[in-house]
């Protein structure tokens, strides 16, 4: 609890010291916007996170599909081991054209530029949001990572735990559950 706090307050003291310039992730580097998730699905239900770019707040509940929302953190070994299949997947027509997007949620860090340098090193250029409480928790469950699969009505149409082992794999089920040809 005691680290909770800390870190709110961090996050809150860095960001409300804010002279008009650029969020304080933006100028440790290329962190990306989160202004390309569609979140114009409507939503009774909140799970609010805040993007690591530090521009927005989202509602999970609100983003509208088809995504692909990965959850990972990045002292996660099975992250790393699986990062670079996602970025390539990420390169594909299917999502540089926008017919499918790619949103990451940053879990349970240490310290406030864990993410962001995990993001710049990883090559990670699609946005990602922070859940600085562990609230999705008890959206995505206690493992990472983990992989959802929401269609364009935003149903939950698969759901992979565990880190993927090979591109081909991941490849896979999205031309599986979104019905394209990569």
């Amino acid at each position: 609890m005691k680290k909770l706090l800390i870190i709110t307050l961090s996050l809150f003291l860095l960001t409300s010291c804010s002279t008009g310039e650029q969020p304080i992730a933006q100028t440790l580097g290329s962190v990306p916007s989160c202004d390309q998730i569609d979140i114009s699905k409507a939503s009774d239900k909140k799970l609010e996170m805040p993007c690591l770019d530090g521009s927005s707040n989202v509602n999970f509940h609100s983003i509208k599909g088809p995504v692909i929302i990965n959850v990972w953190g990045s002292w996660c070994e099975g992250c790393r081991e699986e990062m670079p299949y996602l970025v390539d997947l990420y390169e594909t027509e299917a999502f540089t054209s926008g017919k499918i997007k790619l949103l990451g949620v940053d879990v349970e860090e240490s310290t406030l530029d864990a993410g962001p340098n995990f993001i710049k090193s990883h090559s990670m250029t699609w946005p990602h949001l922070l859940d600085i409480d562990s609230k999705s928790k008890f959206v995505f469950g206690m493992g990472v990572p983990v992989t959802w699969f929401i269609d364009s009505n935003g149903d939950v149409t698969y759901k992979h735990i565990g880190a993927y082992r090979s591109k081909k794999e991941l490849f896979d089920h999205v031309e599986k559950y979104f019905k394209v040809k990569l």
